[in-house]
């Protein structure tokens, strides 16, 4: 009998077990598509809010109550020296992180603009005014440029003009194509012209320029890719002979004549990538 109640239960649990497993299952199965749709969304909003919303006092402010905890500690296990070092590093790695995501977004704004003035300019030759075609636009335009114009309709619904709220827009995103945007609002304001006409023929120009810039980028890879190499190829080179053979490589390492050869030679190396950079233009070197 103690043996039979001990199945009984143990099969319950099991029961128990595999329908729980089944429930969850399910219920991640069905939320699982909102809850990636929501988490992009909320990633994308806490993006904006991070690079653009949020002032740059109070993010210095946060970040420094963040870090220095952490250089605390590695002065107490280590020494202030290899703190300081710790604290400038991560400096330049938020700074630099930082400017990666403003550019990427830039980017992404900059080739969303020629299909949501397309969506604007059809809102407009259906008979609406700018800010109400921008209004229903707006809804149809992906992130990021989906949370720039609705924070323009906000500034237009405050009282601001359009020119207004596109200049601050243009604050935001220093772009060409956002400053070409404002430069034919501002035009079409002032002397009454299309706005439909203009706006179609902006997104057209964008959209020729994007292309243009992608054809430059294609037939530049190779350039791109050589500069790269002489970049990279050396330094690994020199890691792969330290290693294989230290005994070459000791009159670079651990004497001073050898360091500051060393430190020249990274120093041209980054000279010339950066003149590829140059030749090759800031748009399309990346």
């Amino acid at each position: 009998m103690d043996t039979m109640t001990s199945v009984l239960v143990f099969s319950a649990i099991i029961s128990v077990y595999v329908t729980l497993i089944a429930l969850l299952t399910n219920l991640i199965y069905r939320w699982r598509k909102p809850a990636q749709k929501w988490l992009k969304d909320n990633t994308e909003q806490s993006l904006a809010d991070f690079l653009i919303y949020l002032p740059a006092k109070l993010f210095w402010e946060r970040l420094t109550y963040v870090v220095l905890p952490l250089l605390l500690v590695v002065s107490l296990v280590f020494s202030v020296s290899i703190s300081v070092l710790v604290g400038c590093v991560m400096m330049v790695i938020v700074l630099a992180l930082k400017n990666y995501l403003l550019a990427r977004r830039h980017r992404l704004i900059t080739q969303q603009l020629p299909d949501a003035l397309d969506l604007l300019v059809t809102a407009m030759q259906a008979g609406l005014s700018f800010n109400a075609a921008l209004e229903r636009s707006a809804s149809q335009v992906a992130v990021p440029l989906k949370h720039e114009w609705l924070l323009v309709i906000r500034r237009m619904r405050t009282g601001e003009s359009p020119v207004v709220a596109l200049e601050n827009f243009y604050q935001r995103v220093n772009t060409e194509a956002v400053l070409q945007m404002l430069l034919t609002m501002q035009l079409g304001i002032q002397h009454g012209s299309q706005q439909a006409d203009i706006l179609q023929r902006l997104a057209l120009t964008l959209r020729q320029q994007q292309y243009a810039i992608e054809r430059v980028k294609s037939l530049s890879a190779q350039a791109r890719l050589q500069g790269k190499v002489m970049l990279f190829l050396p330094i690994g080179l020199f890691i792969a002979l330290h290693f294989l053979h230290p005994e070459n490589t000791k009159i670079l390492t651990q004497t001073t004549l050898g360091n500051s050869l060393l430190v020249m030679s990274g120093g041209l190396m980054l000279v010339g990538h950066f003149l590829i950079r140059k030749i090759l233009g800031a748009a399309y070197a990346n």
